[in-house]
């Protein structure tokens, strides 16, 4: 089964705010100052210094030695053997802070400040650490900006859920497609993330520590592990049909 273009989930008006932006034009007039923006980026590109630029940026060095990456255990974990993130930036995962190929970033715009993570397109034995940091940081908006395939070459394993098979279960998380739309020029999916790990009695237990007497009854307890269960009896039936 392959995608169609016959769900439409995001409008025109939504679409066009995505890619919506204010060039800063502090102290001048919007038009004489994209005029002058436009004419100052024209001459750059005219007189090659777009190109200087770039070699000067080719000179700079890495700011650390990438010693978590460059660790014989994780070297597996990388794509390529010599793109690796920072030790100061990288993103640990859980908590014995464990290796993927992603860093933080910020940027500031202005006077606010953007934050982001960079990865590397999934391998498959990195596919579930990569849901996993998904899961940790609490991302809710992934763009992926490279192909599956390029010039014959693989730069990214398929790590969404794709009918015919509308969902992905992995050891610790279930993720379904919940809808997706296709435009001319990217696809936009909607998918579910289901955490699979629901330890309750470490759940209890945290929330005791924060307020005595939560879950007070055996009855409120069982009724913990019962509506764990019916949502996974649902996911069940919801993959079989």
């Amino acid at each position: 089964m392959a995608l169609t273009r016959s769900r439409t989930f995001a409008s025109g008006d939504e679409l066009t705010h995505l890619i919506n932006f204010k060039p800063s034009l502090t102290g001048i007039g919007p038009r004489t100052g994209i005029t002058g923006l436009i004419r100052g980026l024209q001459l750059w590109i005219e007189n090659q210094e777009v190109l200087k630029e770039f070699v000067a940026l080719e000179h700079l060095k890495p700011i650390d030695d990438c010693r978590t990456g460059k660790a014989p255990e994780n070297r597996d974990k990388n794509r390529y053997r010599d793109i690796l993130p920072y030790d100061r930036t990288r993103v640990p995962l859980g908590e014995k802070n464990g290796y993927i190929n992603a860093s933080y970033i910020r940027m500031k715009v202005g006077e606010e400040e953007h934050f982001y993570i960079t990865t590397q397109g999934p391998l498959p034995s990195t596919m579930a650490d990569f849901w996993q940091m998904v899961w940790e940081s609490e991302s809710d908006v992934i763009a992926m900006m490279t192909k599956e395939v390029e010039l014959g070459q693989v730069k990214c394993h398929r790590y969404w859920p794709e009918p015919p098979l509308e969902s992905i279960d992995l050891a610790n998380f279930h993720l379904r497609l919940d809808d997706y739309q296709i435009l001319e020029y990217f696809i936009i999916r909607t998918i579910e993330m289901i955490n699979k790990q629901f330890n309750i009695k470490q759940i209890v237990r945290d929330l005791r520590r924060q307020r005595f007497g939560m879950i007070q009854t055996k009855d409120e307890y069982l009724f913990c592990y019962e509506v764990v269960l019916e949502v996974l009896q649902n996911l069940q039936a919801m993959d079989s049909d």
